[in-house]
């Protein structure tokens, strides 16, 4: 079968069956790339740049955490996350010391909104990222070179030196076999040039702006700093595209020592929630059945429903407006102005 064309008649994953990790490959020395496959015949569709949600159970506990898919839909028959190691990362860890070719693992179907606009693909597409960034950005690539087109790809990837870039053996083959594909490593140690990215060094490296799209992945510092220069540039602010794990935005009210009633009703649970902490906070520790994924109100993972009380939140950007209306709210991001009744 050709992974690239023939599984369009196979019914779609949508996180219904656990995936079989297939492959397993360290890319530097705190990460490592697994393949996901379906032990049934099934096609996985989405959209390059977007995340998967990966649920292990930790020492009896139940952990949900999001990862970027650094496969192509153009390959449908098979995922892959990048995993790197953080300090107290407990499911990132846990998955890089447990996790083996021939294991399951229990996953969600892709979702996410920052992904490719591939409905009408520029001449052009610039893609800047740092770190383990350059995860969605490989995703877009190879779905970009499988399709056939001519766009002009700028990878411009940031990392600390070469053994610490992520897919750097990959990297260099595709720079090697495409034309269009313009391959630029920032390294800030080593080499013969050691630097960091800056705003004359972007200008030098994309120099056409016109009727292009930027996709940006990194520590949300360098994704601002990167997009004021682009603008800077002569780029749309529309026609730039951040992903934003960030921790969602601080309230700009000031957050007291009140206390509040949090009932939820189904689950017989009535209980007190603070106004500096978050909702999703306060539901985990009573053990109800929430998801706390990306925790940064940008997976959707943790959606829930205050059917009485007044809360703020600082973001809402996977809801849409008629659940909003009808009063769902991102736990991981919303927190109480008053006593609150919740539906899971």
């Amino acid at each position: 079968m050709n992974s690239i064309t023939d599984t369009g008649l196979l019914p779609l994953w949508q996180g219904e069956s656990p995936l079989r990790c297939i492959g397993r490959h360290e890319e530097t020395p705190d990460s490592a790339t697994f393949v996901l496959a379906s032990d049934q015949p099934v096609r996985f569709a989405y959209r390059p740049g977007q995340f998967i949600l990966v649920n292990v159970e930790i020492d009896g506990k139940k952990h949900c955490r999001a990862y970027s898919l650094c496969s192509s839909p153009s390959r449908p028959d098979k995922l892959a996350i990048t995993v790197k190691r953080v300090p107290g990362g407990l499911v990132s860890n846990w998955l890089l010391d447990h996790l083996q070719p021939g294991q399951l693992v229990a996953a969600g179907a892709p979702a996410g909104e920052f992904y490719l606009q591939t409905e009408a693909v520029p001449q052009e597409v610039v893609l800047l990222s740092s770190g383990c960034g350059i995860t969605p950005m490989l995703s877009m690539s190879q779905w970009l070179l499988d399709n056939g087109g001519r766009t002009t790809i700028r990878f411009i990837h940031s990392a600390r030196d070469l053994e610490n870039v992520i897919f750097r053996e990959e990297l260099l083959s595709l720079a090697s076999r495409y034309e269009n594909f313009h391959l630029e490593l920032v390294l800030s140690r080593g080499g013969p040039n050691p630097s960091r990215l800056t705003q004359a060094r972007l200008a030098e490296l994309v120099p056409n702006v016109q009727g292009a799209q930027a996709y940006l992945c990194g520590p949300q510092e360098y994704m601002d700093q990167s997009a004021d220069w682009l603008q800077q540039m002569g780029f749309p602010a529309d026609q730039i595209f951040k992903e934003d794990f960030s921790p969602a935005a601080a309230q700009s009210c000031a957050v007291t020592d009140a206390y509040f009633q949090l009932e939820v009703p189904k689950f017989g649970k009535n209980t007190t929630i603070s106004e500096g902490e978050t909702l999703l906070d306060a539901l985990e520790r009573e053990g109800l059945p929430i998801i706390g994924a990306c925790r940064t109100g940008v997976c959707g993972a943790c959606k829930c429903k205050v059917t009485s009380g007044q809360v703020t939140s600082t973001s809402e950007s996977s809801l849409t407006p008629d659940e909003i209306a009808a009063g769902y709210v991102l736990a991981c991001s919303t927190r109480a102005k008053s006593d609150l009744s919740v539906e899971l």
